[in-house]
């Protein structure tokens, strides 16, 4: 698996491929998805609010990407632990439950808990009954202990020390957010954990801060969604399929 090398001769952070408006569909009256309709509602995000300047109150292209991959391609998710990281709204990890994951724990800043577990109320008849769904708090810079994401309230169990799976999904844009992102991975993950990350690509330098980060710490595939789920999307979106290098 080869390392990443930024390009050379370009230091530029300018922002490069940036697409205006949203690539793939959404509506907030619903998104037809795996038979069902998710009804996605957003608030008005204000830049003062937490550290990403309020923008776990919208859907963005990343999350939208990486639903839709789960549609196509269910058995990531299916009968696994999930923790999503970044989950703002909650179309992604909403997505995840009714693609038949075993638990679901959708994280994010305070601020985006309400409208996440409103989200989550509004779609809980799509799933079935013995399908775990959480929404809980978790800040990078301090994250909690997995044990304590993971904890099922209503067993009061742990079965396993680290997830099946983790969903990032448009959560690299801001360079200071990197290094606290990857930092709560390595924490969150084992050698097993399979984590799926999409973005946009919008600046040069966010860009190549994450990409070195992420190869130093994981082996990482760039995903054909086309090849791979039938999906089409511009080159500025990325998925990555990444597990942990062995010590």
């Amino acid at each position: 698996m080869t390392t990443y090398e930024a390009p050379i001769g370009d230091t530029s952070s300018t922002p490069i491929l940036a697409i205006m408006g949203r690539f793939f569909p959404f509506s907030s009256d619903g998104i037809p998805f795996a038979g069902a309709t998710l009804i996605i509602k957003e608030a008005q995000n204000s830049s003062h609010i937490g550290e990403d300047g309020g923008t776990g109150l919208n859907v963005w292209d990343g999350a939208m990407l990486l639903t839709r991959y789960i549609e196509k391609v269910p058995n990531i998710v299916k009968n696994k632990k999930v923790i999503e990281l970044g989950s703002g709204c909650g179309v992604l990890g909403i997505a995840a439950a009714i693609c038949g994951c075993k638990q679901i724990v959708m994280t994010d800043l305070s601020y985006a808990l309400p409208l996440m577990r409103t989200n989550v109320d509004r779609n809980k008849s799509a799933w079935k009954d013995n399908i775990v769904v959480s929404c809980k708090e978790c800040d990078w810079f301090k994250p909690p202990n997995v044990d304590e994401l993971l904890l099922d309230q209503k067993c009061k169990t742990i079965e396993s020390n680290y997830p099946d799976v983790i969903l990032v999904a448009d959560c690299v844009w801001i360079s200071s957010l990197i290094a606290p992102l990857l930092h709560t991975l390595k924490q969150y993950t084992n050698e097993s954990t399979e984590v799926f990350i999409t973005y946009q690509q919008r600046g040069r330098e966010a860009h190549d801060i994450f990409m070195e980060g992420v190869h130093e710490l994981f082996h990482v595939v760039d995903v054909d969604t086309l090849e791979e789920a039938g999906l089409v999307k511009p080159d500025v979106f990325h998925l990555l399929r990444c597990k942990r290098k062995v010590s």
